[in-house]
């Protein structure tokens, strides 16, 4: 059985290539934090990637079950902070802000691949059972 053609799995696998290219430009960044006229860079947030996919709702199946009370659409952030400093070379890359960045990647990551085993263990318990 191939992994890939699983929903779960697809997406899992384009998020940590996602955040790899984002760490790869986060780190381009701290490279070049000395270079003037440097702007730093950044991927666009990954949740675009699932603009136009219909949110999933849960079935009410029987007359006994409660409503959802949750919006359909998950909560988002209405923009980006702008850039927090700028040295008078022009470089506008802030150490402070890749750190963050850098650690909000690699807690993403950890997450993701989380994830991932855990969905692999489960399929494993039932092919196992099954």
């Amino acid at each position: 059985m191939d992994l890939a053609k699983i929903g779960f799995f697809e997406l899992a696998g384009a998020r940590m290539d996602y955040l790899a290219q984002r760490q790869k430009l986060i780190a381009e960044n701290v490279v070049n934090a000395n270079t003037p006229d440097y702007l730093s860079r950044d991927l666009k947030a990954f949740d675009k990637a699932m603009d136009g996919i219909r949110p999933v709702e849960t079935a009410q199946t029987s007359a006994l079950h409660l409503a959802s009370t949750r919006p359909a659409t998950p909560f988002r952030e209405a923009g980006q902070a702008g850039l927090w400093e700028s040295t008078p070379s022009g470089n506008a890359v802030s150490l402070e802000q890749e750190m963050i960045k850098g650690s909000e990647t690699r807690d993403a990551f950890a997450l993701t691949t989380s994830l991932f085993q855990r969905n692999v263990q489960m399929l494993r318990m039932a092919w196992r059972n099954g």
